[in-house]
């Protein structure tokens, strides 16, 4: 099953069996060893939040934490804010996110801790992790929302040993950008979009497993 080049196509993530969040992006390029994907800034996608009939913590990590360990969630529709290519690769347990400010002047890479991903015929999905790794051009590198790692694990909804894994995952990934392996030290940051691409927009069906 192989996407072509300028097709839209839906990442869903998936939690527990139920859909997380569904985001349309702009494939870019599908290998064997690498799928890269365009989500451009203004793209409107669906995230989780509290059912409204719940009392809203004001933390985003606790309030994520409560829903995904509850089972109960809704969405709302979101507006991403920065331009990013994703890279992933089968079997590996993190994205690597290049992206950019405005007027395409690069910003490093983002390391999203993630489920590897499944291809479905109408989707990709994964599940979000929520530790991240922001990667500065110079490959230094600081670990992002471990709280909200940590509030995953207090409400039960990750285990000790997913948050293990979790961390492990992040060390290899720092690894290879202190040794400056591929993707860190391709110039995908000379990258850009085809300009008749535009802003992906979620299908019909973007909500179906």
């Amino acid at each position: 099953m192989t996407w072509q080049n300028g097709q839209t196509v839906v990442l869903q993530e998936v939690w527990r069996g139920r859909l997380w969040a569904s985001r349309p992006m702009i494939v870019v390029e599908d290998e064997l060893d690498r799928l890269a994907l365009w989500f451009p800034k203004g793209t409107e996608w669906k995230a989780p939040t509290n059912h409204p009939a719940r009392p809203r913590l004001e933390n985003r990590g606790e309030r994520l934490a409560a829903c995904a360990a509850r089972g109960e969630w809704v969405f709302r529709n979101a507006e991403w804010d920065v331009d990013t290519l994703i890279l992933v690769e089968p079997g590996v347990g993190y994205a690597i996110w290049v992206s950019w400010l405005p007027g395409f002047e690069p910003w490093g890479w983002y390391v999203n801790l993630q489920e590897p991903f499944l291809r479905r015929p109408h989707a990709l999905q994964t599940m979000d992790l929520m530790l991240d790794v922001i990667v500065d051009r110079d490959r230094t590198w600081r670990l992002k929302d471990e709280d909200e790692l940590e509030s995953f694990v207090r409400a039960g909804a990750f285990s000790p040993a997913l948050a293990e894994r979790i961390r492990a995952d992040a060390a290899h990934a720092i690894a290879r950008a202190e040794r400056d392996e591929p993707p860190f030290a391709e110039p995908w940051h000379d990258w850009r979009p085809d300009p008749t691409w535009g802003i992906p927009a979620l299908p019909p069906g973007w909500a179906e497993l």
